[in-house]
């Protein structure tokens, strides 16, 4: 009895320190809880450091410690952009000189091979400065701030894509249009906007078989956002590959389209940083040509329904 006596007040206290230990770890490591879903909820394209104001002393350095890591991560991003940017810039100016060489040389009197040597040569550098612009339109879009702007209406800017890309459609034989009415505005940069637009359309008037379609649509969703969407009537993209088609310079196998591979990757880079979810799926046509369906939603915290 007197043994008994003395383990049951253990017996009855062993739960409820167990208990309120509990308690006493949660509350305690709540700020690292609070520290993972943030870092959960961050991009990759701008890494700023976690707040460590609530976080337990004898947690700090290692809080600390991963701040100075995004630091040098964020230096490292930032000195990559800047490098791919001022190489761009650094070879406009030389790719100019060389396509006013090659106009003047095409003026000038030659035979059918060199001609047609020359036609070879001004190409490639059409491509090239392609590829140049594209590289400094990608990394003047990742050094964007979102900010606030004003509501930009996504009627202007879809009429303003399709006025510059129906002398393409219309030599490719594309039937360009918009389907429904361009209701809804979006508070983003125009210029940004214009861009995303811009690629998304271009690439399904050059992935499109002649002979083919693509619509352009923008419709409200239930829960406030703005849904874009360029549907096309070509190839479409395999679902092993719709996530990689984001990534720079990629080209998917077989296409026989020329490009750079950074038009999904200029989108990708605009969407970020407004939080807008860019999404690929088949357009619905035969397994053949299944066709290819780009939505861009827009939250609705900058979006309205006009």
């Amino acid at each position: 009895d007197a043994a008994l006596r003395t383990v049951m007040p253990l017996l009855i206290l062993a739960p409820i320190l167990l208990l309120l230990a509990r308690w006493l770890l949660r509350r305690t490591f709540a700020p690292l809880a609070r520290l993972a879903g943030e870092l959960d909820q961050r991009g990759d394209e701008h890494p700023q450091p976690v707040h460590d104001a609530l976080v337990p002393q004898e947690v700090l350095p290692f809080v600390q410690a991963i701040n100075r890591l995004l630091g040098r991560v964020g230096q490292a991003v930032a000195a990559q952009r800047r490098f791919v940017a001022d190489a761009a810039h650094e070879l406009r100016t030389p790719l100019t000189a060389l396509s006013l060489q090659t106009e003047r040389l095409a003026a000038a009197d030659m035979s059918a091979e060199a001609a047609e040597r020359l036609a070879v040569v001004r190409s490639g550098l059409q491509r090239t400065q392609q590829l140049v612009q594209q590289l400094l339109t990608m990394a003047r879009m990742q050094q964007a701030d979102a900010g606030s702007a004003p509501p930009v209406l996504l009627r202007h800017v879809v009429q303003r894509v399709i006025e510059d890309i129906v002398p393409l459609a219309e030599a490719r034989q594309i039937d360009l249009g918009v389907a429904g009415e361009l209701h809804g505005a979006v508070a983003a940069d125009e210029t940004a906007l214009l861009v995303l637009v811009k690629n998304l359309v271009d690439n399904a008037v050059r992935y499109t078989p002649p002979g083919g379609r693509v619509d352009v649509s923008v419709q409200a969703e239930p829960d406030g956002a703005l849904a874009l969407q360029v549907r096309d009537t070509g190839p479409g993209i395999a679902p092993d590959e719709r996530a990689r088609v984001f990534d720079a310079f990629y080209r998917g196998l077989g296409n026989g389209v020329e490009g750079s591979g950074l038009g999904l990757a200029i989108v990708a880079a605009i969407a970020q940083p407004l939080c807008a979810q860019v999404e690929l799926a088949d357009a619905g046509g035969p397994p053949a040509a299944p066709g290819l369906c780009v939505t861009v939603r827009f939250p609705a915290t900058l979006s309205s329904a006009l």
